[in-house]
């Protein structure tokens, strides 16, 4: 049959996918096969129906995505009142993405609008490790220890409440990557997806972040040149001993002197 909407008119040709096939991936074979068809003067193909309802999906969600990874980036310049550190701790998000991919690969789960919900909240959830580690470091830095002694104390101290931190979130998660009950297979993706990065995230966050951290962050060395003209400048001038010593020893001698003579004058009087 043909319809008409908004004064054209179209004719519907709809199809059903088969158990066990993905839907996008259907829908890219489709469009390939019918790159080359010719279609009659003023007529064109529009692909609609689940497909365009996931694309439409899944570009609000990285929309989502790129609005939470600038908000995070906003607050933190706000709370550390620098644009460095939270520059530095933004490299935790790729490293927990990456283990997020990996997470799908292994699972052998599809890139859906759950997973991508997981890529949502896996960002949030791993900028926090960063945010440990950079704000002991500046922490350390401020209290007058060096550049690397303060990355290697950071690194010490702070391994164990990022790894339990990240311990807590996997095991809660972990009970929906095995559940069986209904309705799991559709939230499975979005655990699997956090699981993942904070698991590969973390490992990496404790590795990759004090390099980084090293290398937008050089050693000063305005201190030490200051303190070197300092010292210069101190030498140039005379001792205090070489200035007033000589006059000091001749106040010690007249004050003797006049000692004497006060108990001289004290004895004839006494007499």
């Amino acid at each position: 049959t043909i319809n008409r909407v908004d004064q054209t008119r179209y004719v519907t040709v709809s199809a059903a996918i088969a158990e066990g096939y993905n839907v996008g991936r259907v829908a890219t074979a489709v469009e390939d096969r019918l790159k080359d068809y010719e279609v009659p003067e003023g007529c064109k193909l529009v692909f609609a129906g689940e497909n365009e309802t996931i694309n439409d999906a899944l570009e609000q969600v990285g929309l989502m995505l790129v609005l939470a990874i600038v908000f995070m980036y906003l607050i933190m310049v706000a709370q550390f009142q620098s644009l460095k550190s939270p520059f530095i701790i933004l490299f935790t998000i790729p490293l927990a993405f990456t283990g997020g991919f990996f997470g799908l690969f292994f699972s052998n789960s599809e890139i859906s609008v759950i997973a991508m919900i997981g890529f949502v909240m896996l960002s949030g959830v791993i900028v926090n490790n960063g945010i440990v580690i950079v704000d002991y470091m500046n922490q350390l830095r401020e209290g007058g220890m060096s550049k690397k002694e303060a990355i290697i104390e950071a690194g010490k101290t702070r391994m164990r409440p990022v790894l339990m931190t990240a311990l807590t979130t996997i095991l809660a998660l972990s009970t929906m990557v095995f559940s069986n009950d209904m309705g799991s297979e559709m939230a499975k993706p979005m655990s699997v997806v956090t699981i993942g990065g904070l698991s590969y995230g973390t490992l990496l966050t404790l590795l990759v972040i004090p390099c980084v951290y090293d290398i937008f962050n050089p050693e000063k060395k305005r201190k030490k040149v200051a303190m070197e003209e300092t010292i210069q400048e101190s030498e140039e001038y005379p001792s205090y001993e070489e200035v007033s010593g000589p006059v000091e020893y001749e106040t010690v001698t007249e004050v003797s002197e006049y000692q004497e003579v006060t108990e001289e004058e004290i004895g004839r009087a006494h007499v």
